[in-house]
């Protein structure tokens, strides 16, 4: 039989289970700093194919149908390297509070996640308020709630056709808020009101921590903010989180 738990060197003893969380935690953490350096390397291609497309787009005598073939290879070049240095911002641990645009925030985060809707079958629509005021907070905290909620959200909704709707509304004249609804199978009545708990999870064993729903209500209060969330068995699921401005 195996043992269920080992022992740490200064004597406490782990379980099995948190040991494999640990490790595959400290996995991950590597693979993050692996793939910022992957990330940087990809900057400085992707800067000479804009460089050369825009180069051949003025010179003269090129066919309109090679034209359009270059323009569409740098707008996607232009799109990609956009991506790799907003990831590259947000791996960073320096502290980034600045005037932040909810808007762009959330069309960052569901560029980001495009892939991982795409293999769940997921359709993503936003219907966001282009009006809204910028708000002064930490960008890359901003985009790590969204990015917790929306991939809780992708998981619920594994067996593919389901649809994700983000919006972006004002809260009278103090605050503006994000809504991300999801037509999965919904919270269970008696696991709701424990969704925000530590350790507290409804996926498959190896699958969550029990912690990203914890530090995202955290990250929100730390900024003054709320986070609620509605749901029916079988009905779907809200998140609602309100922000002052």
């Amino acid at each position: 039989m195996k043992d269920s738990a080992a022992r740490h060197s200064d004597g406490a003893i782990i379980s099995s289970d948190l040991l494999r969380q640990l490790a595959y935690n400290e996995k991950m953490a590597e693979l993050g700093k692996i793939s910022a350096g992957v990330v940087h390397e990809l900057n400085a291609p992707l800067s000479v194919i804009i460089s050369a497309s825009q180069m051949i787009m003025r010179e003269e005598g090129v066919p309109d149908s090679v034209l359009e073939m270059i323009s569409r290879i740098s707008s996607e070049a232009q799109r990609l390297s956009h991506l790799t240095k907003g990831l590259l911002n947000f791996s960073s641990h320096d502290e980034t509070v600045v005037d932040v645009d909810l808007n762009l925030t959330v069309d960052f985060i569901l560029n980001f996640l495009n892939y991982e809707a795409a293999r769940r079958g997921v359709i993503v629509l936003k219907q966001l308020n282009y009006s809204l005021p910028v708000i002064r907070l930490d960008t890359n905290l901003l985009k790590q709630i969204l990015l917790n909620i929306i991939m809780n959200a992708l998981q619920a909704m594994e067996n593919g056709g389901g649809k994700l709707l983000v919006e972006t509304a004002a809260v009278g004249d103090d605050s503006i808020c994000f809504n991300i609804t999801d037509n999965g199978p919904g919270i269970p009545a008696e696991a709701i009101d424990r969704i925000f708990d530590r350790y507290f999870t409804t996926k498959k064993p190896g699958e969550g921590t029990g912690l990203g729903l914890f530090v995202t209500k955290n990250l929100v209060e730390n900024m003054g903010g709320k986070i609620i969330v509605t749901s029916r068995s079988g009905g779907g699921t809200t998140f609602t989180v309100t922000l002052p401005i």
